[in-house]
């Protein structure tokens, strides 16, 4: 057997490693994903010099992922190496590359400045975070980045009317059901915003940026865990059992649809109305708002066929006080409705 390597050489192969995340990029900012019929999503994407592509599945993580995979596969195909094409940088025999000044503009444009916090936690908390983020199909970084503005964001809401010594109980005790004999230090990766504040917040109660990155961490996994509980809560909620819930928060009937909205994501709920809900689900404010981001950002985004343009879809929650508006309701429900912004807590 002949170990040299035929064609492109291990220095070659490195060198298309490090600028696959380029063409990945190029692509994937164009793509779309759009309904099929009643039950199927397609995700459609194009690639210079081959063409127009699009896989299509039962679920948008399904299409994107069999569209990730179709992708990888042309973008490492030999024809499509050898045909030198500058998506990709060009491959020269001895490893170099050489992106065009186009590229390397978004690449740099691309990229959200972060700033690495040394946390250091059990061995048994960063494997679980590893396999989180496996199951999850990303990275270890934005898995832990993620968790941890999670449980801080909800550490900040909690320490307006809970003592502090009371909440670092609590949390303690959630980081030490991670308890192991090894541990190991990890580098939690911020954006710029939440490590300043997190910094402030371990200056404030005298700990330390890792000690509070730890203890962030532990207590965004038990959100997570409270999160899929009241996912299926609020699901029971919807559709017909919509009627008994309006009723519950003090609405009239006539706010089904716009209490609808809210449970899906489409309408922002005033500060009262979350309020309500937290007793009602029997979860903090902070769950619920996060709850909400969620089913926004995970909704299914038509496909329009109109001739003359396509309408646009909102890329935020219609606010409380529009959605109210459009409704046309009498002056008396409307008022009732727009008053809950209002309203003292």
């Amino acid at each position: 057997m002949n170990p040299t390597l035929d064609r492109v050489n291990l220095a070659q192969g490195q060198t298309l490693l490090s600028r696959l995340s380029d063409g990945y990029f190029t692509i994937l900012k164009e793509a779309s994903l759009e309904q099929e019929g009643m039950s199927r999503v397609a995700c459609r994407f194009e690639v210079p010099g081959v063409g127009k592509r699009s896989t299509s599945a039962s679920s948008s993580n399904e299409a994107i992922r069999l569209a990730l995979i179709e992708l990888a596969s042309i973008l490492t195909s030999q024809p499509y190496l050898d045909s030198d094409h500058p998506m990709l940088a060009n491959v020269s025999s001895t490893g170099g590359t050489k992106l065009t000044s186009h590229m390397t503009a978004e690449r740099f444009h691309s990229k959200t400045r972060q700033i690495t916090v040394g946390v250091t936690m059990s061995t048994r908390l960063k494997d679980h975070l590893v396999s989180l983020a496996d199951s999850q199909r990303t990275s270890f970084a934005e898995v832990s980045r993620r968790i941890a503005v999670f449980g801080f964001e909800d550490f900040v809401d909690k320490s307006l009317f809970v003592s502090s010594k009371s909440l670092f109980e609590t949390l303690g005790s959630e980081l030490r059901g991670w308890q192991s004999s090894d541990s190991e230090q990890v580098m939690l990766r911020l954006e710029p915003g939440h490590a300043a504040r997190i910094r402030a917040t371990a200056k404030e109660y005298g700990k330390s940026a890792s000690e509070l990155g730890a203890l962030f961490i532990a207590h965004g996994l038990v959100l997570q865990e409270q999160l899929v509980s009241l996912e299926a809560k609020v699901s029971n909620c919807k559709g017909a059992a919509i009627r008994s819930l309006v009723a519950q928060v003090g609405l009239g009937s006539y706010a089904a649809s716009l209490l609808s909205g809210v449970l899906v994501g489409n309408v922002r709920a005033p500060k009262a109305l979350l309020k309500r809900l937290e007793s009602i689900f029997e979860a903090p404010e902070a769950l619920l708002t996060t709850l909400f981001k969620r089913s926004f950002n995970n909704r299914m985004v038509p496909a329009f066929k109109a001739e003359n343009g396509k309408p646009e879809v909102s890329k935020s929650p219609t606010p409380w006080g529009v959605a109210v508006k459009s409704l046309n309701l009498p002056a008396d429900q409307t008022k009732a409705l727009l008053d809950l912004e209002h309203e003292r807590l």
